[in-house]
């Protein structure tokens, strides 16, 4: 097995195992039980392997981060958006 191809099922697995969160989230429109700091740092993290990715040329780097912060982004918005008083 190439590097790309098993960069390429590692991107597929670690990304998805946020998809049922992310959908999870938005359908309870709750995102109570993740702490700020977790989400600004997962952000930041997974935001730098992205432009790792794009600096290197990457196609697993860069997908499986793009998608991660889209996840991530909704997860934050939700949280904030229906945050109790």
């Amino acid at each position: 097995m190439d590097n790309q191809t098993l960069g390429l099922i590692a991107a597929i697995l670690t990304t998805s195992a946020y998809l049922p969160q992310t959908y999870k989230v938005v359908k309870t429109k709750s995102a109570k039980d993740f702490s700020w700091i977790w989400l600004i740092f997962m952000w930041i993290g997974i935001f730098l392997w992205f432009i790792y990715g794009l600096r290197i040329n990457n196609l697993p780097l860069i997908l499986a981060n793009g998608i991660s912060i889209i996840s991530l982004t909704i997860i934050g918005v939700v949280k904030y958006v229906y945050r109790q008083s």
